[in-house]
């Protein structure tokens, strides 16, 4: 015969499997939104953050906005990732002002890219939302946002105090078409500390085009692509440049990685079309991609894109092209950034559990193109291993490696007899790992907390179990279920069962 305590602890473990099983999805899984970004405009700095900040709304779970610094005139200069994974690919765009085609570029991809992960379609074998699970972007995509503006308006985006000097840099010219460099002169592809003092053919003075400056990294937007380079410390990086329809990759490339390199750019020009510019023993330095290369020693390219356009920007007739020749290489660098992040990461032993907060088909091995096995329902499994992202759990039918990026881990305390008041304006989270709470909500009650983690407790409502932050609730003291007969438990137990479908392959403390 169980004692009470003991039948007791049974029903809230019991409860918390069956609860599992109507857990609300992840808002990622909500309708895709309808394209936000347009292409074919002239794509204006102020467009750029309004388009972030929709995209950010309409996919909250996907898509985080971040400003990294501010330009030389005050301009926040935007940063936003794309995706949820720990392999992190970098790209950035419009270091050179006129070039503000890759910026739409760079935006449409993040437009079109988080639709397709809601929509959970799939490329070469790979499921995007898998790929996305795995690997964030981290896009830059208007480094330059003085310089764009000044190009694209001219001197009415500028203080009157400044407009002198500003036409002394563009040779007299009240024409900005040309202008490359930012609003101080600076030509932030020749600010980098990569044979710096080497730079071929340098503008003597500030200029609208190839004036390095005084020393690398003064300008404060160079200084903001290094430090968020640095703490994101990528995979592998592209800086767009346009025009020419050709790709830079080599500068002093160790030989050890040489063929690794060359084979990624030899797949990024088979879906491209774009030429590979042959290396040189000597190439002049300053640029992002040389500076990335050169401090991580891992792949960079610098694509050039659309047909040669001249001294102007890449003309708007030309988005088609480019986006035909673009949709999917995306895809392509998120595939060869995990690899590559993978590629570093061992197996190691594990003695601890995760809590599994989503339903999980599980792989064989830990890879994304893994066989994949049977459904590994939510609920506490045991570590057996882990390697990178993924976890190997003991299960039922056997080991199984799942992704641990849908998983909790850590010290999780059972609770038998708390109570906590929730209210309307309690957060309820499908799991501590989500940016955003879902859309259900409670009315003002107390509620069964089953367990806590860190500063989350795991409580059971009516739509399931879900996860309330400490901040937003009250402990409202014990619940004396220490009285209830095993008759009666037993009796809740089979009545909260027979609402939900049975589920296979659960683990020892979920059975």
């Amino acid at each position: 015969m169980l004692s009470r305590s003991q039948a007791k602890r049974g029903l809230i473990l019991l409860m918390s499997f069956v609860l599992f099983s109507s857990i609300v999805p992840l808002s990622g899984s909500a309708q895709a939104a309808g394209s936000i970004v347009n292409p074919k405009q002239t794509y204006t700095y102020n467009i750029m953050v309004q388009d972030l900040k929709k995209l950010e709304q309409a996919y909250p779970e996907l898509i985080k906005t971040q400003t990294i610094g501010k330009s030389e005139y005050g301009r926040d200069i935007w940063s936003v990732d794309l995706g949820r994974g720990p392999a992190v690919i970098m790209l950035n765009g419009s270091h050179h002002a006129r070039e503000w085609m890759t910026t739409i570029l760079l935006m449409t991809m993040v437009d079109r890219y988080a639709q397709a992960y809601v929509r959970n379609t799939a490329w070469n074998g790979y499921a995007v939302r898998e790929l996305l699970d795995h690997v964030t972007f981290r896009i830059v995509p208007m480094v330059n946002p003085d310089g764009v503006t000044l190009q694209q308006q001219g001197l009415s985006a500028f203080p009157e105090e400044d407009h002198a000097a500003l036409l002394k840099m563009n040779g007299g010219s009240r024409n900005f078409k040309r202008w490359k460099a930012n609003a101080k002169g600076i030509d932030l592809n020749r600010q980098y500390p990569a044979d710096w003092t080497g730079i071929r053919n340098p503008a003597p003075g500030p200029y609208y085009m190839n004036y390095k400056g005084v020393k690398p990294l003064q300008a404060k937007e160079a200084q903001a692509m290094a430090e968020a380079t640095l703490a994101a410390s990528p995979e592998l990086a592209l800086a767009y440049h346009s025009s020419g329809e050709i790709v830079y990759w080599h500068f002093h490339t160790k030989p050890a990685s040489i063929a690794r390199d060359k084979a990624l750019v030899r797949r990024y020009s088979a879906m491209t079309g774009y030429r590979i510019v042959t290396p040189t023993a000597n190439p002049s330095g300053g640029g992002y991609t040389d500076w990335f290369i050169s401090t991580f020693d891992r792949p960079g390219m610098t694509p050039e894109l659309a047909r040669a356009a001249g001294e102007v920007h890449v003309p708007l007739t030309e988005w088609d092209r480019i986006w035909r020749q673009h949709q999917n290489t995306g895809w392509m660098l998120a595939a060869e950034g995990y690899s590559l992040w993978m590629g570093r990461q061992q197996a190691v032993k594990a003695d601890h559990e995760l809590r599994l907060t989503r339903t999980e088909r599980a792989s064989k091995w830990p890879q994304l193109k893994s066989a994949k096995l049977d459904i590994v329902y939510p609920g506490r499994y045991e570590i057996l291993r882990v390697k990178g992202d993924w976890a190997e759990i003991a299960t039922a039918s056997g080991s199984r490696w799942i992704s641990s990026g849908a998983a909790v881990q850590g010290t999780f305390e059972v609770l038998q007899d708390t109570r906590l008041e929730v209210s309307p304006s309690t957060g309820l989270y499908a799991s501590p790992l989500d940016r955003q709470p879902t859309s259900a909500r409670l009315s003002r009650q107390t509620v069964q907390a089953i367990e806590r983690w860190q500063d989350w407790y795991l409580i059971s409502t009516f739509s399931g179990a879900l996860w309330v932050k400490e901040s937003e609730v009250s402990t409202v003291g014990t619940s004396e279920l220490s009285g209830q007969s095993e008759a009666q438990a037993e009796q809740e137990l089979n009545a909260e069962q027979s609402e939900t479908q049975p589920q296979q392959g659960l683990n020892a403390e979920q059975r």
